[in-house]
């Protein structure tokens, strides 16, 4: 998929101008630029430039330049991982976001911002340049699905933020004001809506472009969005068009969902892909072209301190991602054991199997270590290959899956006062899981069975991304949440560098607590 980025990296620069970011390393030399007057002319030239904007996502989440992607900024805060690491001072901006130690300067939170608005950037370039070509319709709506996916990341991590849909041509138009929450949703939905009515079906994608945002991929989204709204009859009805789309599925095998080999499977209703084929070595590219997911080392159990991991399938990494003593609790109570095992694993099991743990090594973060391993988006060793296999991970990131839409749905249900729909929804979910006795919860309804919703979320969707946001929404993250502070950790503070460079955010506009 890079192979297009690397080739066609120049006209999304040229296009895509400076909004939001006035970023240097936006406007760099590279090689064969194009007149954006005469390109997006041709079917092709327009599909280049598509996938370019699907290519800004993979570095979005993959920052492997200073290590600081949007898949660590929103894991790490939540109460089911710690930072980990080799110990307190490894990676500062990471430690920080796990604390919730936020501030203004801190590298994660200013990367997370800017590489969301490079998607929205391109996004408006190729709608707004796009000639009259075959595939117009088509990817408009491709761009359309993304710059709605990046505004709704960027609204729900930092509230109101500058609304862009023509780039700045000029210095003087860069900088724009915070947009209010409400009309930014407004501005998603519409693009979500208009998106859904074009896109074809996932079955109707070619083959080798099952990865590609299909008109399930912008419902899911869509009802996500009414979810974080709380308008509930919105949320079910859309989300209901995709369950009897029959478009998705659960994957038997809940250890699988994460692996290459499940790459725009039968699960994966929006991701991000990566691929170990171009064996890279520690030489990278470290410029955001590379096409591995170099995110993967980072989070796997920590060398020296784990040995013997091959009885687990794993190989060594560097200790980030830890999972708390809650969730490992929570997983080994809970009867589903096919999710328990497909998302980590107790030392006493890993010892048992052969593996070893020292804990005298002093090179990891011990004091964030609760005794428990994540095999979730773990070193899987079949999922890298040489020269260097700390750097060809192909694992991808799943963004939206479908059991995260059976339960989107059920909780939109369950808040309507529609219990009864929501309960065979779960059912799906858990008995995929390894449980099939519901008789304990089955007949609840109401606030009851809201409370078990928010227990299967946490227990399904950990280390995913999901679970921090999710408590912000429901208002319990300053129950959950260790060093949550109510009126301030709801959001991310506007990163220093924004308010530097645009003239309409003052530091008297920053969100509240900062």
């Amino acid at each position: 998929m890079k192979t297009l980025f690397k080739k066609h990296i120049a006209l999304l620069l040229v296009l895509t101008g400076l909004a939001a970011c006035s970023e240097d390393d936006l406007i760099k030399d590279s090689t064969g630029r194009f007149d954006s007057a005469n390109y997006l002319t041709t079917e092709a030239e327009a599909e280049q430039a598509v996938i370019g904007i699907y290519d800004y996502l993979s570095v979005a989440y993959n920052n492997y330049n200073d290590w600081s992607s949007l898949f660590a900024v929103k894991v790490l805060p939540a109460d089911d991982a710690y930072t980990g690491g080799a110990g307190p001072a490894d990676a500062p901006k990471l430690q920080e976001i796990g604390r919730l130690v936020h501030e203004m300067d801190n590298p994660a939170i200013k990367d997370v911002w800017h590489a969301l608005y490079r998607i929205v950037n391109a996004s408006n370039a190729l709608i707004n340049n796009i000639g009259d070509v075959e595939n117009k319709e088509r990817i408009v709506a491709e761009a359309k699905f993304f710059r709605a996916y990046a505004y709704f990341e960027l609204v729900t991590m930092y509230g109101a933020v500058p609304y862009y849909t023509v780039n700045a041509s000029s210095k003087a138009e860069e900088s724009k004001p915070r947009t209010a929450v409400a009309d930014i949703y407004s501005a998603i939905e519409t693009d979500l809506t208009d998106a859904a009515a074009v896109l074809p079906l996932k079955s109707e994608l070619p083959e080798l472009q099952k990865y590609r945002v299909a008109k399930g991929s912008a419902q899911s989204l869509l009802g996500k969005v009414y979810l974080y709204q709380e308008k509930f009859p919105q949320a079910h009805q859309v989300l209901q068009l995709v369950i009897d789309s029959e478009e998705y599925g659960l994957e038997p095998d809940y250890s699988t969902i994460w692996l290459k080999e499940k790459r725009a499977g039968l699960e994966s209703v929006f991701e991000v892909l990566y691929t170990s084929q171009n064996s890279h070595d520690w030489g990278g590219p470290w410029d955001g072209t590379a096409e591995s997911n170099f995110m993967v080392i980072l989070m796997g159990p920590r060398g020296g301190a784990f040995a013997n991991l091959d009885v687990i399938g794993l190989n060594a990494g560097w200790g980030v991602n830890v999972p708390t003593q809650e969730i490992g609790d929570l997983l080994y109570a809970d009867a589903g054991e096919n999710r328990r095992s497909g998302s980590l694993i107790s030392e006493a099991d890993f010892l048992a199997a052969g593996g070893t743990v020292d804990h005298s090594v002093a090179d990891f973060h011990w004091a964030q270590y609760d005794g428990y391993i994540r095999m979730k988006y773990s070193t899987v060793a079949t999922e890298t290959g040489g020269p260097v296999p700390e750097v060809n991970y192909g694992t991808p990131f799943k963004i939206i899956r479908y059991a995260d839409v059976l339960l989107m749905a059920a909780e939109a249900y369950t808040r309507d006062n529609q219990s009864g729909l929501a309960v065979p929804l779960i059912k799906l979910v858990r008995e995929r899981a390894g449980d099939t006795d519901h008789s304990a919860w089955e007949d609840l309804t109401g606030d009851a069975l809201f409370d078990f919703i928010v227990k299967e979320r946490q227990l399904e969707l950990a280390f995913e991304g999901q679970r921090y946001w999710d408590l912000v929404r429901w208002g319990l993250a300053d129950e959950e949440v260790p060093g949550f502070e109510s009126n301030k950790h709801e959001l991310f503070p506007i990163p220093l560098a924004e308010i530097n460079l645009n003239s309409a955010i003052e530091l008297s506009d920053q969100n509240p607590g900062y």
